[in-house]
């Protein structure tokens, strides 16, 4: 078992899921779950634990992504239900994040604290996985997935969602959508030397984008049919392709002094 799905809202049906499993970290104990498809057995670990009951800026990152390398996980997919800051990618659409803005002020977002007397500079000019996103871009197509590319995911701190002046400024920052999980996810995995690609689900339109509410609609409706569909994307990737490491620098990203 190599191959691992991380999933946040709407996320959590999946077919044969057997568990929860703990895995015991130098961070903390992580609980995490198994499904197949035919002969390949794929780790599904739920970021906000599996009655949806962790906040996103309590979520125990650093024991999660330890837990997957610990497990023997090198290929993750990670999926991030996000609002659009781009009218033209509307509700239900998928997007392939390519880049990041960060703006989380209190988290830990690595296993370089110096802790272990080691300093190391972890380089991150393509965060997200080049050869997970070509498969999913290409696995898509020939499923008949209609998606976006390009996406420039920014990550707030939450649990509030931001407001209308903060959308403005985030959009002129270059960002596509936001939301409040995706960090330090993307940095831990790239420290860890995983291959890892985050595949942003739309569940509204950010504040200020359209007039309406963001906490009287129903984010998990809006996301379900994408939600799916990505997952059979996914689920098609890791049960038919042959994954390995020689077509990114996932595993050579960090620089140790």
């Amino acid at each position: 078992m190599n191959k691992a799905i991380i999933g946040g809202t709407g996320v959590g049906s999946l077919p044969n899921l057997q568990g929860p499993f703990q895995t015991e970290t130098a961070f903390g104990v992580v609980q995490t779950y198994r499904f197949r498809i035919e002969e390949e057995e794929i780790l599904f670990l739920p970021r906000h634990g599996s009655g949806h009951t962790t906040p996103p800026h309590a979520i125990n990152y650093r024991a999660q992504m330890a837990a997957l390398k610990q497990e023997g996980i090198t290929y993750v997919y990670a999926l991030a239900t996000s609002g659009s800051m781009d009218p033209s990618i509307s509700e239900g659409s998928i997007v392939v994040i390519e880049d990041f803005l960060d703006y989380t002020t209190s988290r830990i977002k690595t296993f370089f604290d110096g802790s272990n007397q080691k300093v190391a500079h972890t380089d991150m000019s393509d965060p997200y996985c080049k050869n997970l996103r070509t498969l999913f871009g290409e696995a898509a197509k020939q499923q008949g997935v209609p998606f976006y590319t390009g996406g420039v995911y920014v990550c707030t701190e939450g649990p509030r969602f931001e407001g209308r002046a903060e959308i403005a400024m985030l959009r002129k920052a270059g960002g596509t959508l936001v939301g409040m999980t995706g960090i330090p996810e993307v940095f831990l995995a790239k420290e860890l030397g995983l291959c890892y690609c985050a595949i942003g689900l739309i569940s509204n339109m950010a504040c200020g984008i359209k007039n309406e509410n963001l906490a009287h609609i129903d984010h998990g409706k809006r996301i379900s049919e994408a939600k799916e569909a990505v997952m059979q994307v996914i689920t098609n990737i890791f049960s038919t392709k042959t994954l390995d490491q020689d077509h990114c620098d996932c595993a050579k990203a960090v620089l140790y002094l």
